[in-house]
């Protein structure tokens, strides 16, 4: 698979010293905050709720 260099991939705000960093990186470019990786049971707990949430938007637009 490629990947498109020229792709963007949004920003978020370091919490740090609020400079906006590209998305896809994991250190602030000014002050060098690394942002937490989330650990594999944050992004099940974190899919699990999505789909919760699916599950209630779905249950709720049949009634």
């Amino acid at each position: 698979m490629k990947i498109d260099a020229s792709k963007s991939f949004g920003e978020r705000e370091c919490p740090s010293c609020a400079c906006r960093v590209p998305a896809n990186h994991n250190r602030c470019p000014l002050c060098a905050y690394e942002f937490p990786a989330l650990t594999a049971r944050q992004r099940g707990l974190k899919l699990g709720l999505a789909l919760m949430m699916l599950a209630a938007l779905l249950a709720w637009l049949l009634l």
